[in-house]
């Protein structure tokens, strides 16, 4: 069913502790499977009963908008006395754009690259290659059909042009074919539209060429340029992480990091090598590349080097990147005949391990075995991360890998694979394997279930990170409620929301007390959910922190402290109209909503979405800075009532 305009009811009332649900609201949460078309709403203040404040429940009658502003009774809480934090933990929420070679979208006009800079991927339509994709194990036996239209049509593009494409000339030429008039193919558009994702990348692999320089000499290499990137904020992460790399290597008595970067979770862990090399290398590290990914520990497990390409193809599902990284894949067979002592004794070396971004099962098979049991790798990674001597950072969905309490000997803590904030209420959450994009195309999605279907593995990722399920790209694609559904569905207490070109840092020396130091950076925000015990599947009920750049916060596991940056003051409460936008769990309309009652009078404020009901209550003064960052504690209820 499609989703109705947004209404929204607007009211104030005395702040204090909201008071557990004497009556739980049972009724059935549910969602249209698509999610409409984003639009603006117009708000509406509704003038309601007013009620006391016993009387302020769930269901009972909403009060009126206040006449006079009220003012909360809470002083700015004072830093307590911590230790200098020497972070562990570096957890960044993605999206951070880098001016390179292959992406000058993202460079000021006066970036430049050297004459051995790759500039385009090639693909050339080879006999060889398309008789090879013939017979290639890419296609199910039910889509063999399809794969034998494909061949047809790129052996007709053959026979007319030859050379070398990029991807865009070459899809271009693919669609624009018209049917053939003697055949019963489809035409070249019908048959791009009938393919999934996965089966594109496949294709795509089979065609791909290795680029060169004009003497066939050297491999061309996607190259950054930090000083010309349009995004400075990005820049500043990656300078931050080094930095604090830094400080790990000075006390080991050097002065430079070492930092040892890892792309197992990409499907084609070789293309972002070359870039995240050069982009370490501009911030002022020691950077080298940690070639492991899951078909090196499964040739490492069964002493079979030789079979790493077919490995790799089984386990990633990309094809041929052995001849077009030949270097790459190269120097990772050397590798796998060393052993794995080889890369315990790089990660024993490092002072920070990057995690680049990609496929949350592909990185978590790269360092556990199929049983789940962690390899040497990781104990060598846990180890140096208890003796505080590494710095652990990972992006996006990577950063979701490490979550898990395993290594730390805590409760087991979920790690998040899949799903949006929609269907998660709608279906919930399963203990799954993750649906890939375009298995519906396919029609073999795991266990029947939606590409959008909410997936997590019980036990956790890497065990890295034990304070909480960790999100990523947070507000931008309103996944509040999908992290709530899942810590929900698991029964875990803490949840972390990390956006966009934003990163939290983590000390975890304290962790023996149960304790653990937070601080944002970056251009973003980081939201952590609290759990609260009267919540139930139909009444979905959490603190909600907001935390921006210069917070800091105590985790603990009773209630954690948020610590405003010392730039920002209590804002007054002025009456700014309430904002918002539907469906709210789409993109950053949530995140404009909760700002936006921050700004406004009102201490509570209600989103009806039929069937849901969206209710925020502000817990504590808003505060802010000159730059607009925002800090704040609020209570979050997704309920249905009947």
């Amino acid at each position: 069913m499609r989703l109705s305009c947004l209404s929204i009811l607007l009211f104030s009332t005395i702040l204090s502790a909201e008071q557990p649900l004497s009556t739980p609201v049972q009724a059935v949460i549910s969602a249209a499977e698509t999610t409409p078309e984003t639009h603006s709403a117009e708000t509406t203040q509704t003038r309601l009963p007013e009620t006391d404040e016993a009387s302020n429940s769930l269901n009972a009658p909403l009060p009126a908008v206040a006449t006079e502003p009220l003012v909360l009774p809470i002083s700015k809480p004072e830093l307590p006395m911590l230790p200098p934090a020497d972070y562990d933990v570096m957890l960044l929420g993605g999206g951070m754009p880098i001016c390179s070679s292959l992406a000058p979208a993202h460079c000021a006009e006066e970036a430049s690259f050297s004459a051995l800079a790759k500039t385009q991927l090639r693909y050339a339509l080879d006999p060889s290659q398309l008789q090879l994709l013939a017979a290639a194990p890419i296609f199910s036996s039910e889509r063999q059909a399809l794969q034998q239209q494909v061949v047809a049509l790129l052996n007709l593009l053959q026979t007319t042009f030859n050379g070398e494409f990029t991807a865009t000339e070459l899809t271009t030429l693919w669609r624009a074919l018209p049917a053939q008039p003697e055949s019963d193919a489809l035409s070249g558009e019908a048959l791009w539209q009938a393919l999934s994702e996965r089966e594109h990348k496949a294709i795509l692999d089979y065609l791909e060429v290795a680029t060169f320089s004009a003497d066939r000499q050297y491999r061309l290499t996607e190259q950054a340029d930090l000083a010309n990137s349009i995004d400075q904020q990005a820049v500043a992460l990656y300078q931050q992480l080094v930095s604090l790399a830094t400080a790990k290597a000075t006390s080991k008595g050097r002065s430079q990091a070492k930092v040892l970067l890892i792309t197992a979770a990409a499907s084609d862990p070789f293309a972002s090598v070359d870039l995240y090399l050069d982009i370490f290398r501009q911030a002022g590290a020691e950077v080298a590349w940690l070639p492991l990914n899951a078909a090196l520990t499964q040739a490492l497990s069964s002493k079979n080097c030789a079979a790493l390409a077919d490995a790799f193809a089984e386990q990633n599902g990309r094809y041929r990147r052995e001849q077009v990284y030949a270097d790459r894949f190269s120097y990772q067979q050397q590798f796998c005949q060393k052993g794995e002592n080889e890369l315990i004794k790089l990660i024993q070396q490092a002072d920070a391990l990057f995690f680049s971004d990609g496929d949350v099962t592909l990185l978590t098979a790269a360092l556990r075995q199929p049983d789940g049991t962690a390899t040497a790798a990781l104990n060598a990674i846990l180890a140096a991360l208890q003796q505080n001597s590494l710095l652990l950072a990972a992006s996006n969905n990577a950063a979701a890998a490490l979550s898990g309490g395993q290594l730390f000997a805590t409760a087991p803590i979920p790690m998040l694979s899949s799903g949006d904030s929609y269907h998660a209420l709608q279906y919930g959450a399963k203990a799954a394997t993750a649906p890939w994009q375009g298995c519906q195309k396919e029609q073999r999605c795991p266990n029947n279930s939606s590409e959008r279907q909410l997936t997590y593995t019980t036990d956790g990722g890497l065990g890295l990170f034990p304070l909480g399920i960790v999100d990523t790209q947070f507000a931008e694609r309103g996944r509040q409620a999908r992290l709530l559904v899942l810590q929900q569905a698991s029964q875990s207490r803490f949840g972390f929301g990390i956006d966009e070109n934003t990163a939290l840092l983590v000390d975890l020396g304290q962790w023996s007390e149960a304790k653990a130091q937070l601080t944002v950076v970056g251009s973003g925000d980081v939201t952590l959910s609290v759990l609260q015990p009267e919540s139930t599947p139909n009444v979905l009920l959490a603190s909600y922190y907001l935390l921006s750049a210069g917070d800091t916060m105590l985790w603990q596991t009773t209630e954690p402290q948020l610590f405003p940056a010392n730039d920002k003051t209590a804002l007054p409460q002025f009456a700014e109209p309430l904002r918002s936008k539907s469906p709210i769990f789409t993109r950053s309309h949530f995140r404009e909503f909760s700002r936006s009652l921050c700004r406004s009078n009102l201490i509570s404020a209600s989103i009806s979405e039929p069937p849901y009901t969206i209710k925020l209550t502000k817990q504590d003064n808003c505060y802010q800075a000159e730059t607009g960052k925002l800090s704040y504690r609020q209570l979050l209820r997704i309920i249905n009532p009947d």
